[in-house]
């Protein structure tokens, strides 16, 4: 009857034993589990949810003309020009010019927020590749 007791003591140390090492296997793959999720969700957030800072560009303040002052300042050109025998540029000339600052400039900020589409692009496609190999441990700890 001894010898059967010390094989049942003997037998429950090693089930104790068995299933301690079976709880911290699973609790290490738990704690796997849940850093792989979150990190999963933040890339979703990323992918769905794209945050484009936008920088501002100050662009000047055009003085808006009322009628009555653009009919003076027409006036006034066309008097100082018969004068002068000489034709001062055309406002319009200016006005192309001002718009054409404006359009490099919005084209400029367009292109820094691309590059820095492409770069939070790069680093998402850079955790996708990662992601076989997770979800190839995940498969193997499944079964």
């Amino acid at each position: 009857m001894f010898s059967v007791e010390r094989f049942r003591v003997f037998v429950n140390e090693r089930l104790t034993a068995a299933a301690e090492e079976i709880w911290d296997v699973f609790s290490t793959a738990v704690v796997e589990y849940e850093a792989e999720i979150n990190r999963q969700r933040r890339m979703l957030d990323i992918v769905w949810k794209p945050h484009i800072h936008l920088h501002r560009i100050d662009v000047p303040q055009q003085h808006v003309c009322k009628e009555e002052e653009v009919e003076q300042q027409l006036c006034h050109q066309e008097r100082t020009s018969s004068l002068d025998q000489e034709d001062p540029e055309p406002p319009r000339i200016k006005e192309e010019q001002e718009e054409e600052q404006i359009k490099q400039e919005e084209t400029d900020t367009l292109m820094l927020t691309q590059e820095e589409s492409e770069h939070r692009e790069a680093d998402v496609q850079h955790e996708l590749q990662l992601l076989p190999h997770n979800s190839h441990v995940a498969e193997n700890q499944d079964s």
